[in-house]
């Protein structure tokens, strides 16, 4: 810490930028193939159905984010000629624009679509009068629709808070810029020229993009996902906890083999609805988890409006890591479907015939799958 600095983080930006390129380069790789995975799998008819066409669209959010992000983090951190004038080209200006607005529109799609997978399953586990309309594709679809056409329109404001600024900057007869600091150094020895090079800053003074982006998009969604995750987290306990203490109150159950099959294969499907949900709810979480840190800056970045200290020491430095933490939370919804959704690795492994590396060893059948099988068995 420095008497004029709220945040050292100088040196951290530094470090952490050299490996940024190649970090988020890799995660942008994976996430792609990743998010295609999970669309063909998914968009398949054994697994159409509301929750999923949501993930879809989630999905398509993503592997947008991805395709966006690979070319700007090779052209800003990994290109060789990052150090030259000809890297800050008017084209690579306006592409850099068009990635910030469109990563802010991609990013609030997701998020949206995140809350409403929220409503759909806390309707769906709370068994409310609405199931119905949230059961119905055909309505989902529209949704999702209107989504991917609201979100731009709430985000367009941002746009005009981007603009491309020209500078005249000294550098070696080969565009290799100098520092203003470093002059001296090559006066009479190189004939140093000055060339014009475009930057993309961002002109907000009345803070419209704090405002906008950091407590619609972002605070105001998280409190959202936070009581929806709660009370889902809650009707599944309580779900379950009314199930237990049915099963613990049925005295002959074992006795009667008809209603036996019938409950056994009643709870399996409902095992298998819970399954589905913790999966869900470790979806929401992780997202939450990524979003959270970014709302306390954004917080603070609002806290700190008519004073510049706090975004340019603690905001802006931390910019790449907030990246990146989006980044992976795009990209790692594929490992969770495999992982805790048996469904999704018998489909993937049927659709592109291969073996799951990361796909568990046999696990033994539950009582409840168990009894599933031997019922199919005595239909047949």
């Amino acid at each position: 810490m420095t008497n004029n600095s709220l945040c050292d983080l100088d040196d951290f930006r530094n470090q952490y930028k050299n490996i940024h390129g190649y970090l988020s380069l890799t995660v942008c790789i994976f996430g792609s193939i990743a998010n295609i995975f999970n669309i063909c799998v998914l968009r398949t008819k054994q697994m159409r159905s509301p929750t999923n066409f949501i993930l879809i669209g989630l999905a398509v959010a993503d592997l947008l984010v991805m395709l966006v992000y690979t070319p700007f983090t090779i052209h800003r951190n990994i290109d060789p000629r990052r150090k030259f004038v000809q890297h800050f080209s008017y084209a690579w200006a306006c592409f850099y624009k068009f990635h910030a607005f469109i990563t802010i529109v991609l990013h609030s799609i997701a998020c949206f679509l995140t809350i409403i997978l929220a409503i759909w399953r806390y309707i769906f586990v709370s068994k409310v009068s609405s199931h119905g309309v949230c059961s119905n594709l055909k309505y989902t679809v529209i949704v999702i629709i209107l989504t991917y056409v609201i979100a731009p329109l709430i985000c367009f404001p941002l746009f005009s808070t981007f603009e491309i600024k020209p500078y005249n900057h000294t550098c070696k007869p080969n565009g290799e810029w100098v520092l203003e600091k470093d002059i001296h150094l090559y006066e009479n020895k190189v004939n140093l020229t000055k060339k014009t090079m475009y930057v993309m800053n961002i002109n907000d003074p009345q803070h419209l993009s704090i405002w906008l982006y950091g407590i619609l998009l972002k605070f105001v969604p998280c409190v959202l996902l936070t009581v929806l995750t709660y009370k889902i987290i809650t009707a599944l306990l309580e779900t379950r906890r009314r199930r237990m203490k049915l099963l613990a109150s049925n005295n002959q159950y074992e006795e009667m083999n008809g209603k036996h099959k019938h409950n056994t294969i009643q709870m399996y499907k409902e095992n298998q609805a819970d399954r589905t949900t913790k999966m869900l709810v470790t979806v929401l979480l992780l997202f939450l988890i990524t979003e959270i840190p970014q709302v306390i800056i954004g917080i603070g970045a609002i806290g700190a409006i008519f004073g510049e200290m706090f975004l340019a020491d603690c905001y802006k430095n931390l910019g790449d890591v907030m990246d990146m933490m989006a980044l992976t939370n795009s990209a790692i919804n594929f490992i969770l479907y495999c992982t805790m959704s048996r469904q999704f690795r018998v489909t993937f492994r049927e659709m592109f015939r291969v073996k799951m590396l990361f796909c568990c060893h046999k696990r033994r059948p539950t009582p409840e799958e168990q009894g599933v099988a031997e019922t199919k068995m005595s239909l047949v």
